[in-house]
């Protein structure tokens, strides 16, 4: 983790707990069964992924658009573990955190010749693809509509995406491998409303939108989310939900493993997932 971004973290944790001690505790636990004061979320996901990536260099300009599941057989599905923590830290502010971590492998075989950073890959040649993402999604959001059943609110959120993508290739007598990586904060604007069915029953959905150009990013996203869970006593929850992040960017400046940045490029991803929840309430 770099310093600026630990600084980042440790700024929000700050401003958080001063908001939190300055609210009297029985106005916080209040509007509970619709909102938790504190939640831990561990989910299993399915996911169903989409990754079209372009790496360009000095050398060679503009590289080949890959897309990884259908060029290099790169798997599009898997089941991953997914976490998420909770803050309700007044009626009418919460603070949430989400974790997802997807590797994933392949082999292949290029069937045209390919521009990837310095490398320019043969026809025929043996490919190995490795490649990982690591996001962290984190959200404010401020409720102006806080209803007995029901609330809406608005706010904004970050997702933080580390990157990592290593092509290696032989073919006869010749090979090359290339690695570029990256991390980048992309914001977004965040709606979210939450229903109580019942006394056992909760409903949650949030949406995350935003073009925009930060720094050595410039592109798009979407974020979205929505679950129904059964609550269970009071510090229990059960459910199944569905979450979807996309993204469409321009990226300057990837790194090299040894933290050079000689590459820019192009990544088209979208992430689906059914996941089933297990909710500790306290």
């Amino acid at each position: 983790m770099t310093q600026d971004k630990a600084c980042w973290i440790a700024s929000i944790g700050l401003a958080v707990l001063l908001l939190s001690v300055a609210t009297p505790a029985a106005a916080q636990r209040g509007y509970e069964p619709l909102f938790d004061k504190f939640n831990l979320r561990l989910e299993g996901s399915w996911i169903a992924s989409s990754t079209s990536m372009r790496l360009d260099s000095e050398l060679l300009g503009r590289g080949t658009e890959l897309d990884f599941e259908d060029d290099l057989d790169l798997d599009g599905s898997s089941t991953i573990p997914s976490l998420a923590f909770d803050w309700q830290i007044a009626k009418r502010h919460k603070l949430g955190v989400r974790w997802q971590d997807l590797g994933r492998d392949s082999t292949s075989q290029a069937l045209e010749e390919i521009n990837w950073g310095d490398e320019v890959i043969p026809v025929n040649a043996n490919i190995t693809l490795s490649f990982d993402i690591t996001q962290y999604f984190v959200d404010y959001a401020y409720f102006p509509w806080v209803k007995e059943n029901w609330a809406a609110g608005f706010g904004l959120g970050v997702r933080v995406m580390e990157m990592s993508a290593t092509l290696a290739w032989e073919e006869e007598d010749l090979e090359g491998s290339t690695e570029a990586q990256g991390t980048g904060p992309l914001p977004y604007l965040y709606f979210e409303y939450r229903r109580l069915f019942s006394d056992n029953w909760r409903f949650v959905a949030g949406l995350g939108w935003l073009q925009v150009k930060v720094e050595d990013i410039d592109g798009g996203q979407w974020v979205g989310r929505a679950g129904i869970e059964y609550l269970l006593g009071e510090h229990w929850g059960f459910g199944a939900a569905f979450n979807l992040a996309t993204i469409d960017v321009d990226w300057k400046g990837l790194e090299t493993p040894s933290g050079e940045s000689l590459y820019t490029g192009a990544i088209d991803m979208d992430v689906s997932d059914v996941s089933l929840f297990a909710r500790f309430r306290f």
